[in-house]
């Protein structure tokens, strides 16, 4: 079902954006430390001390939390000598995940089955608002009654006659209060 596959896919990209997010923060922080204590930048960067006391200088500066991925990762740079790549790292894994962005989905549910032509004008009129890189997902829902609700992303356009009728059924509500 392609709504299910579109709600796995938006979880899936938080997921991704909150590791992200994750990993950037701490890189960034470690960056910032060697930037602010050029003394401790020497010792992660002396070739002449082993790994592990080189990265025992960067202990301070880990968050509590910080992941054994990222422990290892950090690691790899000290070992590689490539520790003064750290904020072009980051900004990399930034850029990285604007580029994972996934085409959108626009799911469009009628109340009844759509002609072609209709279809094609929903189609053009999405793409000139939202871009050409859309794909689209036709389906029926008699409960609309009537209209069309359109999702695409994260944002959705309900236009069903279902929808107007509870509104209209929360302001009688209101008004009878």
């Amino acid at each position: 079902m392609t709504t299910d596959r579109a709600k796995a896919s938006r979880y899936a990209q938080a997921i991704l954006e909150a590791v992200v997010e994750q990993w950037q923060s701490i890189l960034d922080a470690v960056a910032e430390a060697l930037a602010q204590n050029p003394e401790v930048a020497a010792v992660v960067e002396d070739p002449g001390k082993d790994l592990e006391a080189r990265f025992g200088a960067l202990e301070p500066f880990l968050p509590e939390n910080t992941p054994p991925e990222v422990r290892n990762f950090l690691r790899l740079l000290i070992q590689s000598h490539d520790v003064a790549l750290l904020p072009m790292v980051s900004a990399a894994l930034r850029a990285e995940l604007v580029g994972q962005e996934r085409p959108l989905t626009a799911e469009i549910i009628s109340a009844v089955e759509l002609t072609e032509d209709q279809k094609e004008q929903i189609r053009q009129r999405l793409q000139a608002q939202y871009g050409e890189g859309l794909s689209f997902s036709f389906r029926v829902d008699p409960s609309l009654l009537g209209g069309l609700r359109i999702r695409v992303g994260d944002k959705l356009i309900d236009n069903s006659v279902a929808s107007r009728l509870s509104t209209l059924r929360e302001m009688v509500a209101a008004a009878a209060r």
